[in-house]
């Protein structure tokens, strides 16, 4: 009787540990929205673009974020519509959202229709200026992320953010004789 009761108890604690186990592995998986700079340093008075790629783990339809960002490092230039809804020839909305100090708010875009998407794909692409005068680095940050799956419910989501470091024009200035050599020639 007594073993039958320990035999009992040890297939009831191996149950209960696949289940946490299943629980835990199918917690995990999320939609990934990822800052991918074209670079990571910049020279003040330079362009830099942000593309914002997303990685679905089911199929997908819409998406809205926001942006914060050092504005004494850099301004806002321009948002643009990446390929993420249209890449199989969907219609679909998109919207930059408004620019502020250091933010970009309510960028947002969806599929038209009943069509959905589950393949990685730039969603939005930021131009940046930085500033000129200043060095330093700014941290890039995605905030109020929401992602719509094809039954309009929203996804879990895991966020990967980056930073940006500004450095001194002057800096890529040739130095030396032929520096100044080159900067006489080419003004």
């Amino acid at each position: 009787m007594r073993k039958s009761i320990v035999s009992k108890s040890i297939v009831s604690l191996i149950a209960l540990i696949a289940i946490l186990a299943f629980l835990s592995s199918t917690a995990a998986a999320a939609s990934k929205v990822t800052l991918q700079p074209s670079s990571k340093s910049v020279y003040a008075g330079e362009n830099i673009t942000l593309n914002v790629v997303v990685t679905p783990d089911t199929q997908i339809s819409g998406i809205q974020f926001d942006l914060e960002y050092d504005g004494s490092l850099f301004q806002a230039a321009d948002v643009t519509e990446g390929n993420l809804f249209s890449q199989s020839g969907q219609k679909t909305f998109f919207s930059p959202g408004q620019t502020g100090n250091g933010r970009f708010s309510n960028i947002y875009g969806c599929v038209l229709g009943s069509s959905s998407v589950s393949t990685p794909e730039t969603f939005a692409t930021i131009t940046l200026k930085a500033n000129t005068g200043v060095q330093g680095t700014s941290q890039f940050y995605l905030k109020n992320v929401t992602i719509s799956s094809s039954a309009s419910k929203p996804v879990d989501v895991r966020l990967v953010n980056t930073g940006i470091t500004i450095s001194d024009s002057e800096a890529k200035k040739p130095r030396g004789l032929l520096g100044k050599l080159i900067e006489g020639i080419l003004g």
